[in-house]
């Protein structure tokens, strides 16, 4: 009878071991690629979200919708005809993101100043000035980011794009895009 009761306490472990591996697998899975495709103003002083939006109230280009116990991996795409109309430079390079105004109605007018719940879901270089860290493999014309959305909230984030010459130094002016990012939570 104990005998019995070993090997049904072993084979309940092992059903439980494989139910979470499964269960880690299934969370895993439900990562979205999301792309934002940014452009050139015509006067080269800003950047344009060519992107049709997804967020469900104030729908605006670019603006990016992370669905309720959904992850995301949100790629930054620099498009379309980057030369750069500047003394000394090549071209338009993506230079960094940034986030702020959590839950703000309306753009910040500075960046950083992030809660915890902010760092829980991006990968953050810097709280104070909300600079991101791109994921591995980001470029001067993609800049990928991680939003793990283990909690509910919109926040604001700025891509900057700034003139490079050819060995990539900066030239000139910073230009930006600032839509935002709503966050369904539990990711």
């Amino acid at each position: 009878m104990r005998e019995n009761f070993g090997k049904t306490r072993i084979l309940i472990r092992l059903l439980v071991t494989f139910y979470s591996i499964g269960f880690l697998s299934v969370v895993h899975a439900q990562t979205l690629n999301l792309q934002v495709n940014i452009s050139l103003g015509t006067t080269q002083t800003e950047l344009l979200a060519t992107s049709v939006g997804s967020c469900t109230n104030s729908n605006h280009n670019g603006c990016v919708n992370v669905p309720r116990n959904k992850m995301a991996r949100i790629h930054f795409s620099l498009t379309g005809d980057r030369k750069c109309n500047r003394p000394g430079a090549e071209r338009w390079a993506l230079s960094a993101i940034y986030l702020g105004g959590k839950d703000s109605p309306t753009k910040p007018s500075a960046w950083g100043s992030l809660d915890a719940e902010v760092l829980a879901d991006f990968k953050v270089a810097n709280a104070a000035s909300g600079l991101l860290i791109p994921e591995t493999g980001s470029s001067e014309q993609q800049i990928t980011i991680h939003d793990a959305n283990k909690s509910g909230y919109s926040i604001w984030y700025t891509v900057q794009a700034t003139c490079v010459k050819a060995d990539g130094t900066p030239v000139g002016d910073t230009i930006e895009i600032d839509p935002r990012i709503k966050n369904g939570g539990t990711g």
